[in-house]
C-alpha cells in the first residue's frame, strides 16, 4: 500500500475548515493523504483547526511552517493578497498546491504564479468547485441538447458579503487592501470558470463595478460584466445588494436553450424538460460536498504523475477577467 501523502493547512478560517478539512479527514481514513502541518495567523483559528487535525504541528505562519516542514502538498486557503508569495516559495520547493480562488487578484500575480508551477513541475489544482454543483452538473449534461451557445445571462444576487474570519478578521472580505475587491473576486471566479467552461475565453471585457448599498463596505457590492467572443457573448451581473439570496442563468444555443435557478434546470428544444433540484446554489456558502471531486483529482494527479495544466489555464484567465472587468470600470468612470 502506498505512502499517505503529507499535506499543510495554510490558512484556517471558514472556508478551510468548513469546506476543506472535512475532505482531508476522509483522505486520512482511506489511507491517501493526511494533514501533517497548519498555519494561521489567528490563535483562535489555530485552536480550532488543531481539533480537526490534533496530530498537526502548528504554525504562526505559512513562511514558518514552509521552512521547517517535509510536506508533498499544500492547500493554500489564506486570503488572496497572500497567495501569490505562498504559492510561488511552495512551488519552488517542489511542494504540489491545491489553492482557493481567484489565484491572484491581477493578471500579473496569476502568470506570475503559472510560469512557476510550470517551471517547478509541481500539480497545481485550483478550488474551481462550483464545476461539480448538482445544478452546472444537469446543465452540462443537457448542453448537447441546445448546441452551440451564443448568448448567456447569469445573476448571482446576494443580501451581504459572507462572514469573514472571525479569529482574525472579522470583515476581511470588504477590507480592499486584504480582500482586493468585493464580489466580482468573491463570486465572480465562479461564474467566469462556469461560462469558459461552455463558451471558451472571452476576447473582450466590459464591465461596470459600484456600491450600491453598502456604503461601509471599502469595496465594491454590485458588478455588471459583458464577456464577448467573436460569436457569442455573456451577461453577468453580481451583486451583494440585492432583497433576497438567490441565482438565475440562461445559456440559449442553435437548438434551444437552458434556464436555471435555486430550484430547477429547465431545457427547452422544441419540448421543456424540467430538471428539479434538491438543493440550490445559494444554500449556505462553503458547499463542502463540491470539493470532493476537486481534491479526488489533485490526489490522483500527484499519484499518477499527471500534470495537466487545463486547471492552471482556466485559473489565470479567472484573474484576467476580473482585472479587466476592473480595468474596463476605472475606464468608465
Amino acid at each position: 500500500m502506498a505512502m499517505k501523502l503529507r499535506g499543510a493547512l495554510l490558512g484556517a478560517g471558514h472556508i478551510a475548515l468548513r469546506g476543506h478539512a472535512p475532505h482531508w479527514r476522509q483522505a486520512a481514513l482511506r489511507g491517501e493523504a493526511e494533514i501533517v502541518a497548519l498555519a494561521d495567523l489567528s490563535a483562535a483559528n489555530r485552536e480550532a483547526a488543531q481539533r480537526l487535525f490534533p496530530a498537526a504541528t502548528v504554525y504562526d505562519s505559512a513562511e514558518e511552517l514552509l521552512g521547517r516542514e517535509d510536506v508533498d502538498f499544500c492547500d493554500v486557503c489564506t486570503p488572496p493578497f497572500t497567495r501569490v508569495d505562498i504559492v510561488r516559495a511552495a512551488a519552488r520547493r517542489g511542494i504540489h498546491l491545491v489553492c482557493e480562488k481567484p489565484i491572484a487578484l491581477d493578471l500579473a500575480d496569476a502568470e506570475l504564479i503559472a510560469a512557476e508551477v510550470r517551471a517547478t513541475g509541481v500539480v497545481f489544482m485550483p478550488c474551481h468547485q462550483y464545476h461539480h454543483s448538482p445544478l452546472w452538473q444537469t446543465v452540462v449534461k443537457h448542453l448537447p441538447e441546445i448546441g452551440a451557445v451564443h448568448l448567456a445571462r447569469y445573476e448571482v444576487r446576494r443580501t451581504a458579503a459572507n462572514e469573514g474570519s472571525a479569529g482574525w478578521q472579522p470583515s476581511w472580505r470588504t477590507t480592499p487592501a486584504l480582500a482586493g475587491g468585493g464580489i466580482l473576486v468573491d463570486h465572480g471566479s465562479h461564474v467566469f470558470y462556469q461560462l469558459r467552461s461552455v463558451m471558451g475565453e472571452a476576447r473582450s471585457i466590459r464591465a461596470s463595478v459600484r456600491t450600491l448599498r453598502h456604503r461601509d463596505y471599502g469595496v465594491e457590492d454590485t458588478a455588471c460584466v459583458l464577456l464577448e467572443h467573436d460569436e457569442a457573448m455573456a451577461e453577468v451581473t453580481l451583486t451583494w445588494a440585492a432583497g433576497r439570496r438567490e441565482i438565475c442563468f440562461r445559456l440559449v444555443g442553435t437548438h434551444g436553450e437552458i434556464t436555471g435557478d435555486e430550484h430547477e434546470v429547465r431545457v427547452w428544444n422544441g419540448t421543456e424538460e424540467k430538471v428539479a433540484l434538491a438543493g440550490g446554489l445559494s444554500r449556505g456558502s462553503s458547499h463542502s460536498e463540491w470539493y470532493a471531486p476537486v481534491f479526488a483529482d489533485f490526489l490522483r494527479q500527484i499519484r499518477e504523475g499527471v500534470r495537466s495544466r487545463e486547471e492552471l489555464d482556466e485559473a489565470v484567465y479567472v484573474a484576467r477577467v476580473i482585472s479587466s472587468a476592473y480595468e474596463s470600470s476605472r475606464a468608465l468612470a
